[in-house]
């Protein structure tokens, strides 16, 4: 039995064990139950009645047990109290038997309620072992955050559009992986050189060679100790390019100083030796899965090389940095010469080149786009997976994707109030890790300064001996593309991408081309410089033995500007289209109408609730991801009502029949399956914790950051629920006025003596600086980057009276994230009312933890 089908089995039969006493408590609850209200019934008298049902409330010890200084009915009643006024009610000839009626009502609802608890629990029990035993499961299976969820080979619906894209991916994959592509490696490496022929590119290449030098004998000779081993095993495992097993062996040393320093040992010999290093003989084994390829390493071959890829990352980035930061990187906007800098130290004092609009945009490329792919320490997390969809080092690739949509609306916004003109190209490299030609990573690393005996390790490195699981007899050596989910692979595309950087930069005269890997944006206010930069683009593509994949490939200009050389296509992201005409992205709904199909049968291939949930709520956050994400200024107030019209439709369309959309599906199956209704929408959202059933509502994610957007009545003018555009433009307008205001100021107040010019700056040249000195034009273009507030939730002096009173959410509130505080709000009194507190079911009885792992394994439990 392999070990992922034990733990599956070992699961499965804690989870009966928790089912079992879950029905055995039910069942004798429910003759308690019956016993007590049965006995209620023969009592005439109110108050001995209230006395029995107290009896019967506190008598029950199994799960629900109320002691008598519990409060119930929604917190309105003390036990301990009610002891004590029982007994006044002999004595006391005021005392309302009305009063005594209430308490019964409330003792009695207090016992059914207790009862719906448990079926509550029951019918969890009952879909859960519904999703044990359907096959759901591998619907939570890993996937690529920017890539639609997808199951794998399971279910009558998919099996043969599985198998059938398994096979094109797998014979794509062998005809790129297993041929050789032929490369002019002294063309390239000529080409490389001219590149730095000047005399300040010379000087900064040899500071780059001497880094890389200097860098590649520190990683040989520094070798391991326990804690070099800890720190590398803790990023490993976060960057998670290892199976089920490795993961489990690696967290088991790290509190072993025994096990870490005989670690060291090993692998500082294997480190000593890196010139002998080879791939097992046996090759290694690699498993086509949807849109993904993986690979399973030795573990000690793993550490070894997860320690050697960080550390060339380091040094690489951090010699390339010498080039990003020299004069040889050419800047659209050439330094301030010394006595530039005088004069607006004496004549705008209040402007600080440090805030502008090029500073700003500067630390932004140097801390999230320049060579971002590359840790710059042992504690920077990566994802190294290989993707044949060409995304292939994605774990900051989300973030990543959206800052870099947020920074081209911004620059957008900037460019064509001011220049009136703005060109962008996106495109994207065809199956850029596995078609890699090697020789272009080993000319380019060469030329670098990668000495020749590293060279040699990289070559044993990509060389890599692969044979398909289940083919052990058929070993190949890899000849194109880089070994999948390792960390040395990243300096291998990276080091190419960041040659084609460094040409369209030199060649467009100081542009800088976005990346996220392979994702490319190209923009300038000059439509000729982005032809430019794309035409070399697509020379170097043909120097390196690469391909563009044009199906992602496009072009816009906005505003005026002659088209000609820039590529043909839209500017697409996610389901995202550039619209020019109105300098903003629209949702395409084409593209929506085929996802909401796919999700369609995706949910009909299901066959249990809780797998319909998770396929629903993971497919809804790859909608709000693909729309943008979390929404920031540069988006606008259409952008958000777009995602939210959005929203709606996909709901109307999914579920026709239903006016309440995903809960009136849930409701109609829940009924039809188990004969359950009447339960509070509450139920369908709160969390599995609380025993609710999970159901992320998307469109709590869109409203709440849209009151931020909206225009406040009693502030028109208030800036951050202005158009963005506008704000660029009314900018322009107040610049005459803060002309004049500086000029005025300087002429009449800056003391004439010390005067070091003659005359003001004139107004072309004031509006010259909007760029690289005006502060207010710096503030305006960081605003584009903020994202928009939640709305936050006001609690209620009810609500919060009922949290104190259930046990989970005790004085809570102010540690909820914002959408629970929503969920509590909108649902929480209903859900207090049907069950008597927050809490559905007792979380100790039912196995949440057999849910919770389903939704983030990778492993199928179920078989």
């Amino acid at each position: 039995m392999s070990s992922n089908s034990a733990f599956g089995k070992t699961l499965q039969f804690i989870t009966s064990i928790k089912l079992q006493e879950l029905e055995k408590q039910r069942s004798t609850y429910q003759e308690h139950l019956h016993e007590s209200l049965q006995k209620a019934k023969d009592i005439n008298d109110p108050k001995r009645r209230a006395e029995h049902l107290l009896k019967a409330v506190t008598s029950w010890k199994g799960s629900g047990a109320t002691d008598e200084e519990d409060n119930i009915g929604e917190g309105s009643l003390n036990l301990t109290n009610l002891k004590m006024w029982l007994s006044m009610c002999d004595k006391d000839p005021s005392f309302s038997k009305e009063k005594v009626q209430q308490w019964n009502k409330l003792l009695e609802e207090h016992l059914q309620r207790n009862s719906l608890r448990f079926d509550c629990a029951k019918l969890f029990g009952e879909m859960l072992n519904e999703w044990i035993g359907s096959g759901d499961s591998a619907t939570a299976a890993y996937q690529d955050p920017d890539q639609p969820p997808t199951r794998l080979e399971t279910g009558d619906v998919f099996i043969d559009v599985g198998r059938k894209e398994l096979y094109e991916q797998k014979e794509k994959f062998e005809s790129l992986v297993f041929e050789e592509k032929e490369i002019d490696t002294k063309a390239l490496g000529s080409f490389l050189e001219q590149l730095f022929s000047d005399k300040q590119g010379t000087a900064v290449l040899e500071e780059i060679r001497d880094a890389i030098e200097d860098g590649a004998e520190e990683i040989q000779n520094t070798g391991f100790n326990w804690r070099t081993v800890q720190a590398t095993i803790t990023n490993l495992i976060a960057s998670d390019p290892l199976n089920e097993d490795q993961q489990a062996t690696l967290k088991s040393f790290l509190d072993n100083t025994m096990i870490l320093e005989e670690l060291a040992g090993v692998l500082n010999m294997r480190l000593a030796s890196i010139g002998s290093w080879t791939w097992p003989k046996e090759g290694i084994p690699i498993e086509m899965r949807t849109l993904m390829v993986n690979t399973d390493p030795d573990t000690v071959d793993a550490i070894l090389l997860h320690h050697i890829g960080i550390s060339w990352q380091k040094k690489f980035k951090a010699a390339c940095h010498k080039l990003f930061e020299s004069k040889a990187w050419k800047k659209l906007i050439p330094p301030v010469l010394s006595v530039e800098k005088q004069r607006y130290q004496e004549q705008l004092p209040k402007e600080k080149a440090d805030d502008s609009i090029d500073a700003r945009r500067t630390r932004i490329i140097n801390e999230s786009f320049f060579l971002s792919q590359l840790s710059g320490s042992i504690h920077d997390i990566n994802d190294y997976s290989d993707s044949t969809s060409g995304d292939e080092y994605g774990q900051k690739a989300g973030d990543g994707k959206r800052q870099l949509l947020h920074m081209m609306l911004a620059e957008c916004y900037f460019h064509t109030s001011v220049h009136k003109s703005f060109a962008i190209v996106r495109s994207d490299l065809e199956w850029f890790g596995p078609s890699l030609p090697h020789e272009t990573v080993l000319t380019v690393l060469k030329f670098f300064g990668v000495p020749e005996y590293w060279l040699e390790f990289f070559r044993t490195f990509l060389r890599a001996p692969l044979y398909f699981k289940g083919e052990p007899d058929h070993v190949r050596i890899r000849q194109r593309g880089t070994p999948i989910g390792y960390s040395l692979s990243a300096i291998c595309g990276e080091a190419i991408l960041f040659a084609m950087d460094l040409v369209v930069n030199q060649k467009t005269g100081g542009c800088f081309l976005f990346r996220i890997h392979d994702d490319i944006l190209l923009w300038d206010a000059k439509p000729e410089r982005c032809a430019t930069g794309w035409a070399e683009m697509q020379n170097f593509a043909s120097l390196t033995g690469l391909t563009f994949n044009m199906s992602k490939t496009g072009s816009t200009v906005v505003g005026g500007g002659d088209a000609t050389g820039l590529p043909a296509g839209d500017i697409r992201w996610g389901f995202l289209l550039f619209d020019p005409s109105k300098i903003r992205f629209v949702i395409d709904q084409k593209d929506i109408d085929c996802h909401i199909n796919e999700l369609r049968r995706q949910l009909n291939a299901t066959k249990s609730v809780f797998g319909w949930i998770n396929v629903l709520n993971k497919y809804m956050a790859f909608f709000l991801r693909s729309f943008g994400g979390a929404p920031t200024y540069a988006f606008g107030y259409e952008h958000v009502m777009d995602v939210i019209d959005t929203l709606a439709r996909i709901q109307r369309e999914l579920f026709p029949d239903s006016e309440s959309g995903a809960v009136g599906y849930l409701e109609t199956v829940i009924k039809k399956k188990w004969d359950v209704d009447g339960l509070p929408l509450g139920y369908f959202y709160l969390p599995v914790e609380q025993g609710g059933l999970g159901l992320r509502n998307p469109m709590f994610e869109a409203f709440t950051s849209l009151s931020s957007f909206e225009e406040d009545p009693e502030n028109p003018e208030d800036e951050d629920r202005r158009d963005p555009q506008e704000l660029f433009e009314k900018l322009i307008e107040e610049d005459v006025d803060k002309f004049e205001e500086a000029r005025d100021k300087w002429t009449h107040e800056y003391d004439q003596t010390q005067r070091k010019f003659e005359t003001f700056f004139t107004l072309e040249q004031y509006m010259s600086l909007r760029e690289h000195l005006l502060v207010s034009w710096g503030t305006a273009y960081q605003d584009m980057f903020h994202e928009r507030t939640t709305f936050d939730v006001k609690e209620t002096p009810s609500l919060l009276a009922k949290l104190l009173n259930s046990t989970s959410f005790s004085s809570q509130w102010g540690r909820m994230d914002w959408y629970q505080k929503w969920v509590i709000s909108v649902y929480g009194e209903d859900l207090v009312r049907k069950f008597g507190s927050f809490e559905i079911v007792d979380s100790k009885l039912i196995p949440i933890g057999m849910v919770k792992l389903f939704k983030d394994s990778r492993i199928r439990l179920d078989q």
